[in-house]
């Protein structure tokens, strides 16, 4: 994911203990919009003249696949949770549902740390807050109470925001549940109980692997 910091080869760094800039850490993020491959982060995009020319400008540069698309799709969707049900839900105040986001908040030892990682269809960024010297900010600071608003603040007023959807990737199976039986919603499923659900392809319930028929009950499946 373009990461280069050393990270520690303890367990602990699986959960931010090893220290990353914010700029590589939001660059790393582009790999879960981007379906698996990360790009260079980029300082300055480019340099126009008076009269709107462009006298320098950087390329995005991929790096190779990090991951397969069908899990970069997955994690990014556990990501929307965050926001619309999650930690990070405070997000939801400064921009509509309509609009899909997804992020991860995360809060160091002692509160000396606060992120906030998000995406839209559109655009990735992040949000840091913390001290030169590591100190507590406060008594119960936390990325999705001080990080995340500020994300959900400062993406509102950018002007490319819009309600434009993330595609499914064909490698991803999507299923209609029931919330309380766990299985596939049937026809007599009541609406407040169904939800969507996505899995890599090969994971999904036994039930849509033996019965391709049952696919089709819940109407047509668009292909991509």
């Amino acid at each position: 994911m373009g990461l280069t910091a050393p990270i520690a080869r303890y367990p602990s760094s699986a959960v931010g203990a090893s220290a990353v800039r914010p700029i590589d850490l939001v660059a790393a993020f582009t790999a879960f919009a981007n379906l698996g491959a990360a790009v260079e982060p980029r300082f300055v995009l480019r340099v126009r003249d008076g009269a709107g020319r462009t006298v320098y400008g950087q390329q995005t540069v991929f790096l190779p696949a990090a991951m397969d698309t069908a899990v970069a799709f997955i994690a990014r969707v556990l990501m929307r949770d965050a926001v619309d049900r999650g930690t990070a839900a405070s997000v939801r105040r400064y921009i509509p549902w309509e609009v899909p986001v997804a992020g991860k908040t995360g809060t160091t030892d002692n509160n000396t740390d606060v992120w906030f990682v998000g995406m839209t269809p559109q655009l990735v960024a992040g949000v840091w807050l913390g001290f030169d010297r590591p100190k507590a900010i406060s008594s119960g600071a936390a990325g999705g109470s001080l990080a995340a608003p500020i994300f959900g603040q400062m993406i509102s007023q950018w002007g490319g925001l819009s309600a434009a959807q993330w595609e499914v990737p064909g490698s991803v199976v999507v299923a209609e549940l029931d919330r309380d039986t766990g299985l596939l919603a049937e026809s007599e499923t009541p609406a407040d109980r169904r939800y969507t659900e996505y899995f890599v392809a090969g994971t999904e319930p036994g039930a849509l692997r033996v019965d391709a028929r049952r696919l089709f009950r819940n109407g047509p499946i668009a292909f991509h």
